[in-house]
Protein backbone atom coordinates (compact mmCIF):
# COMPACT_ATOMS: atom_id res chain seq x y z
CA UNK A 1 0.00 0.00 0.00
CA UNK A 2 2.55 2.64 0.85
CA UNK A 3 4.35 2.24 -2.68
CA UNK A 4 1.20 3.02 -4.00
CA UNK A 5 0.85 5.68 -1.65
CA UNK A 6 4.67 7.04 -2.67
CA UNK A 7 3.64 6.96 -6.57
CA UNK A 8 0.14 8.84 -5.69
CA UNK A 9 1.95 11.17 -3.32
CA UNK A 10 4.57 11.94 -6.65
CA UNK A 11 1.56 12.70 -8.85
CA UNK A 12 -0.01 15.22 -6.24
CA UNK A 13 3.01 17.37 -6.60
CA UNK A 14 3.34 17.14 -9.87
CA UNK A 15 -0.05 18.25 -10.49
CA UNK A 16 -0.38 20.76 -8.04
CA UNK A 17 3.10 22.02 -9.54
CA UNK A 18 1.29 22.32 -12.92
CA UNK A 19 -1.91 23.80 -11.54
CA UNK A 20 0.43 26.62 -9.79
CA UNK A 21 2.54 27.13 -12.72
CA UNK A 22 -1.07 27.33 -15.31
CA UNK A 23 -3.51 28.80 -13.30
CA UNK A 24 -3.81 31.85 -10.59
CA UNK A 25 -3.13 29.53 -7.96
CA UNK A 26 -1.77 31.03 -4.70
CA UNK A 27 1.56 29.59 -3.15
CA UNK A 28 -0.45 28.02 -0.84
CA UNK A 29 -1.36 25.17 -3.12
CA UNK A 30 1.86 23.13 -2.94
CA UNK A 31 1.30 23.84 0.73
CA UNK A 32 -2.82 22.48 0.34
CA UNK A 33 -0.98 19.26 -1.39
CA UNK A 34 1.81 18.06 1.74
CA UNK A 35 -0.87 18.36 3.74
CA UNK A 36 -3.19 15.92 1.89
CA UNK A 37 0.01 13.74 1.18
CA UNK A 38 0.70 13.25 5.05
CA UNK A 39 -2.99 12.69 6.01
CA UNK A 40 -2.79 9.88 3.32
CA UNK A 41 -0.34 8.10 5.06
CA UNK A 42 -1.31 8.84 8.54
CA UNK A 43 -4.58 7.20 7.17
CA UNK A 44 -2.25 3.55 6.30
CA UNK A 45 -0.35 4.16 9.84
CA UNK A 46 -2.48 1.73 12.31
CA UNK A 47 -0.27 2.68 15.40
CA UNK A 48 -0.71 5.79 15.30
CA UNK A 49 -4.73 5.43 14.31
CA UNK A 50 -4.75 3.43 17.95
CA UNK A 51 -3.11 6.11 20.05
CA UNK A 52 -5.20 8.73 18.21
CA UNK A 53 -8.27 6.37 19.37
CA UNK A 54 -6.85 6.33 22.76
CA UNK A 55 -6.28 10.41 22.94
CA UNK A 56 -9.78 10.89 21.87
CA UNK A 57 -11.42 8.30 24.38
CA UNK A 58 -9.04 10.13 27.12
CA UNK A 59 -10.59 13.48 25.99
CA UNK A 60 -14.55 12.82 25.42
CA UNK A 61 -15.36 9.44 26.15
CA UNK A 62 -16.62 9.83 30.01
CA UNK A 63 -19.97 8.91 31.65
CA UNK A 64 -21.08 12.45 32.45
CA UNK A 65 -20.88 15.27 29.83
CA UNK A 66 -22.03 18.79 30.00
CA UNK A 67 -25.16 17.89 28.79
CA UNK A 68 -27.98 17.10 31.17
CA UNK A 69 -25.43 15.01 33.79
CA UNK A 70 -28.30 12.92 35.22
CA UNK A 71 -29.43 11.46 32.03
CA UNK A 72 -26.30 12.36 29.86
CA UNK A 73 -25.50 9.46 27.33
CA UNK A 74 -21.56 9.06 26.83
CA UNK A 75 -18.83 8.63 23.59
CA UNK A 76 -17.80 5.60 23.21
CA UNK A 77 -14.81 4.56 21.45
CA UNK A 78 -13.48 1.52 20.62
CA UNK A 79 -10.49 0.09 23.36
CA UNK A 80 -7.41 -0.74 21.16
CA UNK A 81 -5.98 -4.31 21.75
CA UNK A 82 -2.38 -3.72 21.07
CA UNK A 83 -0.86 -7.26 21.54
CA UNK A 84 -2.50 -7.53 18.26
CA UNK A 85 -2.07 -4.39 16.63
CA UNK A 86 0.70 -3.42 14.22
CA UNK A 87 1.66 -0.56 11.26
CA UNK A 88 -0.54 -2.68 9.26
CA UNK A 89 -3.39 -4.02 11.39
CA UNK A 90 -5.49 -2.10 13.63
CA UNK A 91 -7.74 -4.47 16.48
CA UNK A 92 -10.32 -2.99 18.07
CA UNK A 93 -13.10 -3.86 20.57
CA UNK A 94 -16.48 -4.56 18.89
CA UNK A 95 -19.23 -2.04 19.29
CA UNK A 96 -22.65 -2.76 18.22
CA UNK A 97 -24.36 -0.19 16.68
CA UNK A 98 -27.02 1.81 14.75
CA UNK A 99 -26.85 3.85 11.71
CA UNK A 100 -27.68 7.28 11.94
CA UNK A 101 -29.41 7.58 9.34
CA UNK A 102 -31.19 4.00 9.93
CA UNK A 103 -34.51 6.38 11.70
CA UNK A 104 -36.63 3.08 11.93
CA UNK A 105 -34.33 1.10 14.10
CA UNK A 106 -33.60 4.55 15.99
CA UNK A 107 -37.27 4.88 16.75
CA UNK A 108 -37.50 0.43 17.50
CA UNK A 109 -34.41 1.25 19.80
CA UNK A 110 -36.47 3.59 21.84
CA UNK A 111 -33.17 6.18 21.74
CA UNK A 112 -34.06 9.49 22.40
CA UNK A 113 -32.73 11.54 19.26
CA UNK A 114 -32.45 15.33 21.12
CA UNK A 115 -30.15 13.69 23.81
CA UNK A 116 -28.20 12.05 21.13
CA UNK A 117 -27.84 15.05 19.34
CA UNK A 118 -27.22 17.38 22.43
CA UNK A 119 -24.37 15.28 22.90
CA UNK A 120 -23.09 15.04 19.49
CA UNK A 121 -23.22 18.64 19.27
CA UNK A 122 -21.52 19.17 22.61
CA UNK A 123 -18.52 16.68 21.58
CA UNK A 124 -18.20 18.26 18.52
CA UNK A 125 -17.50 21.78 19.90
CA UNK A 126 -15.88 20.54 22.44
CA UNK A 127 -13.93 18.88 19.68
CA UNK A 128 -13.27 21.98 18.12
CA UNK A 129 -13.53 24.75 20.72
CA UNK A 130 -12.01 23.67 24.00
CA UNK A 131 -9.67 20.31 23.63
CA UNK A 132 -8.62 20.95 19.62
CA UNK A 133 -8.41 17.41 18.63
CA UNK A 134 -10.65 16.29 16.58
CA UNK A 135 -12.77 13.46 14.38
CA UNK A 136 -11.76 14.67 10.80
CA UNK A 137 -13.89 12.25 9.24
CA UNK A 138 -17.31 12.24 11.06
CA UNK A 139 -19.67 11.04 8.27
CA UNK A 140 -22.48 8.06 9.20
CA UNK A 141 -20.37 5.03 8.68
CA UNK A 142 -17.91 6.54 11.43
CA UNK A 143 -20.13 7.38 14.12
CA UNK A 144 -23.46 4.69 15.32
CA UNK A 145 -26.12 5.24 17.91
CA UNK A 146 -25.65 2.27 20.70
CA UNK A 147 -28.52 0.40 21.96
CA UNK A 148 -27.98 2.31 24.86
CA UNK A 149 -27.96 5.71 23.69
CA UNK A 150 -24.94 6.52 23.36
CA UNK A 151 -22.77 7.66 20.37
CA UNK A 152 -19.85 5.66 19.19
CA UNK A 153 -16.90 7.14 16.93
CA UNK A 154 -14.79 4.94 14.82
CA UNK A 155 -11.90 5.83 12.34
CA UNK A 156 -9.28 7.51 13.93
CA UNK A 157 -6.85 7.87 10.93
CA UNK A 158 -8.00 11.34 10.10
CA UNK A 159 -7.90 13.59 13.06
CA UNK A 160 -6.52 17.30 13.32
CA UNK A 161 -5.12 19.39 16.06
CA UNK A 162 -5.84 23.08 16.13
CA UNK A 163 -3.89 25.52 18.20
CA UNK A 164 -5.09 27.69 20.89
CA UNK A 165 -4.50 30.76 19.39
CA UNK A 166 -7.34 29.57 16.70
CA UNK A 167 -9.17 28.34 19.08
CA UNK A 168 -9.63 31.47 20.97
CA UNK A 169 -10.27 33.18 17.99
CA UNK A 170 -12.94 30.17 16.52
CA UNK A 171 -14.62 31.25 20.27
CA UNK A 172 -14.35 35.14 19.51
CA UNK A 173 -15.83 34.65 16.45
CA UNK A 174 -19.13 32.44 17.21
CA UNK A 175 -19.45 35.09 20.26
CA UNK A 176 -19.71 38.26 18.02
CA UNK A 177 -22.14 36.42 15.96
CA UNK A 178 -24.63 35.62 18.40
CA UNK A 179 -24.08 39.05 20.04
CA UNK A 180 -24.89 40.68 16.25
CA UNK A 181 -27.34 38.32 15.43
CA UNK A 182 -29.55 37.89 18.87
CA UNK A 183 -28.66 41.71 20.25
CA UNK A 184 -31.76 43.56 20.89
CA UNK A 185 -29.65 46.89 20.19
CA UNK A 186 -28.96 45.61 16.92
CA UNK A 187 -32.02 46.33 15.12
Amino acid sequence: MAPLLTLDALLFHMIGGQMKRFAKARKDLLVAVNEIVRHMFDEIDYILEGKNAERFATLYSHGSSGVNSEASTSIKVPKVYWNYTCKTILTLEWIDGIKLTDAERISKANLNRKRMIDEGLYCSLRQLLEEGFFHADPHPGNLVATEGGSLAYFDFGMMGDIPRHYRVGLIQMVCKTVFLTFSPFNS
